[in-house]
């Protein structure tokens, strides 16, 4: 069997005297505090320009590793080829799926690989 047990009489009475005696005009402040601490924000980065035209460029195609991606990957290179015959097509695999803390690395060396890049999210 369990056992009940009961609050001491001073934590009823406060919790009482603050229900009938004018709880309208009790003032309550609660601080909430964060227990990480300060974050600082990660580095913002503004947009690229983007390419004004695809013909001769060569495109990179990145997917974050998720089932799915690579279809629909497939499909758009396919439309590239067709509508850009003079684009190459590159298929960049994002190593570490989709992790994304240990390929900060990556990013730029796709950059310096290609003149634009696609990113595509499967599921």
């Amino acid at each position: 069997m369990s056992e009940t047990k009961n609050l001491p009489s001073e934590f009823v009475f406060s919790i009482g005297a603050l229900r009938t005696e004018g709880a309208e005009t009790a003032a309550v402040k609660l601080v909430v505090m964060n227990p990480r601490g300060e974050i600082p924000p990660p580095p913002t980065v503004g947009i690229r320009p983007r390419v004004g035209d695809l013909a001769g460029k060569k495109i990179g195609l990145c997917d974050n590793g998720k089932y799915g991606a690579n279809f629909f990957l497939d499909a758009l290179a396919g439309m590239l080829k067709r509508k850009y015959p003079s684009a190459s097509i590159v298929r960049l695999p994002k190593p570490a799926a989709q992790t994304i803390t240990p390929t900060k690395d990556w990013y730029p060396e796709v950059a310096a690989q290609v003149d634009t890049f696609i990113f595509a999210t499967g599921d």
